[in-house]
């Protein structure tokens, strides 16, 4: 991770990202139920507010780059649970 400006703009990437892959999978597939669909979203947006507050919060952290490695670590297993619910749809 170079700063952390650019992880705040990857986790913005990665959780639009899973938010439109929600929207396209339900978009392709009508019978796909919208409620699963929209708990998925709601889902990955109240996730992304958490790992943003993290973020801010981790310039208190005494080591730097073990709290931002963790994290990282942290959004790739949200991110994976999220997309294995979508492919599940």
């Amino acid at each position: 991770m170079s700063s952390i400006k650019d992880f705040k703009k990857e986790i913005n990437y990665v959780f639009g990202e899973v938010i439109d892959e929600a929207n396209y999978k339900q978009l392709v597939n009508p019978e796909v139920d919208g409620d699963k669909v929209e708990a998925i979203i709601d889902e990955a947006v109240m996730a992304y507010e958490d790992f943003y507050k993290k973020i801010n919060s981790g310039r208190k952290a005494e080591n730097k780059k073990t709290f931002y490695k963790t994290l990282t670590q942290e959004v790739e297993k949200k991110v994976k649970d999220m997309i294995e619910k979508i492919n599940a749809l």
